[in-house]
């Protein structure tokens, strides 16, 4: 468990010094779900076996998959009231079509716990999470 922290945290050193232009760093876990944390001003530290960053967002180090840098969050930002209603394409965060349902109160029934990107019929897409 040592040597996976201390990797990790060579690994995160390394790569911040090279993310003063980005604006979001992206942690990805086994089991698909992405988190988006803001970069500037984004303290991580590492707790009984936990990654915890300054936001709050605590995730298993036994669960990361990929941390990385970007400079969007990759997804547009709307409302689920801006498609209320509509039809709607899921899909995982690994890109997987999870369905296609009549609209999002139908598409949140059936998916599990997890993050989803959600496309509409113009092509605009949106990031939902379900608890």
């Amino acid at each position: 468990m040592r040597r996976l922290l201390t990797i990790l945290a060579v690994a995160f050193c390394v790569t911040i010094t090279q993310a003063t232009d980005y604006k979001y760093l992206i942690i990805e876990t086994t089991d698909g779900t992405a988190y988006n944390l803001t970069a500037t001003g984004q303290t991580i530290t590492f707790e009984n076996g936990n990654l915890v960053s300054s936001d709050g967002t605590t995730i298993a180090l036994t669960s990361l998959a990929k941390m990385y840098f970007s400079e969007t969050s990759g997804i547009s930002e709307m409302t689920s009231s801006e498609i209320s209603g509509q039809p709607v394409t899921v899909y995982d965060t690994k890109g997987a079509l999870m369905g296609q349902f009549a609209d999002m109160a139908a598409a949140r029934q059936v998916l599990r716990k997890g993050v989803y990107v959600i496309k509409i019929e113009n092509g605009d897409s949106m990031k939902m999470a379900v608890k």
